[in-house]
């Protein structure tokens, strides 16, 4: 019976201690922006006394780039960041710095990776916001609000003549003539079917609990109903004069068309020199292990 106890006792203390294991000392980090911190990493000592360890971070639009490769820090990094047994260590943080951190161990045919997800906390800046000054009754609008700076994202809250919106206005009986949707997660503000109603001042204000609440520009939204007092009787064929008219193109559409185009083109050129500057990376890494 002893006999027994004895070894049931030495597989469960066996089993305490798994091979080939790295331990982060956390798998979340929040730092404020400017500061340092370290980000702890061990590993047990059956991957030998010189195992390859490799640091790999991959960014909030999913890029993954080399911190430490082949035993060097490479160079986007020198001077940022110090390696120790242990782990890592950023001298000052920025907000680009927020991601997933993957430390990899390998070592007497051994592998295990952690992974360590940094926050670097940056209160709200001002949103900018899109707001029309003039729509007409039964359209769609969708009003917008963007925080480019606060971390984590920043929520929003909408005011109307400086009263707060409630996320839900059937809720409320103030605002159950309402028909707006607000998404307090992306800063969106929503008229599925717009009325006279809805006419007044707007403005949104974001917060992330990290610094002051920020608000955007007042806008005076007018609705109006549509003025066809205007428009001409037709009957029979179009003449020549009124097919060279555009039918209601204003020049905010125009603009808007072209403002999206530029956008468009300013994010594929962002993605194409951060492929660039990974490729760079991946040459420079393999030039000084040609070096070694």
């Amino acid at each position: 019976m002893l006999t027994f106890v004895f070894v049931c006792l030495s597989i469960s203390v066996t089993g305490l201690h798994a091979d080939f294991t790295v331990v982060v000392g956390s798998p979340s980090v929040k730092v404020k922006e400017n500061e340092g911190v370290d980000l702890k990493c061990s590993y047990t000592a059956d991957f030998g006394a010189t195992p390859r360890i490799e640091w790999k971070f991959k960014d909030l639009k999913g890029y993954q780039f080399f911190i430490y490769f082949d035993g060097m820090i490479t160079a986007e990094y020198e001077g940022r960041i110090t390696m120790y047994d242990g782990g890592l260590r950023f001298n000052k943080v920025t907000q680009a710095d927020s991601g997933d951190y993957d430390c990899e161990v390998s070592g007497n045919g051994g592998y295990d990776e952690k992974t360590i997800n940094l926050t670097v906390l940056v209160p709200p800046s001002k949103p900018v916001s899109r707001i029309p000054s003039s729509v007409t009754t039964g359209n769609n609008v969708r009003l917008t609000c963007f925080d480019a700076d606060g971390s984590p994202p920043s929520t929003y809250r909408w005011y109307k003549d400086n009263t707060p919106l409630p996320d839900d206005p059937t809720k409320f009986p103030s605002f159950k003539n309402l028909t707006y949707k607000m998404n307090v997660f992306n800063g969106n503000l929503e008229f599925p079917s717009i009325s006279k109603l809805d006419t007044g001042s707007y403005l949104c204000e974001a917060s992330n609990e990290e610094g002051a609440p920020q608000r955007g520009d007042a806008v005076h939204m007018e609705v109006h109903d549509e003025d066809n007092s205007q428009a001409p009787a037709v009957s029979g064929n179009l003449s020549t004069e009124t097919q060279n008219v555009p039918s209601k193109i204003t020049m905010n559409h125009i603009l808007e068309k072209q403002y999206g185009i530029f956008m468009l083109q300013e994010v594929k050129l962002k993605l194409e020199i951060q492929k660039l500057e990974l490729e760079i990376t991946k040459l420079k890494l393999e030039v000084q292990k040609l070096g070694q």
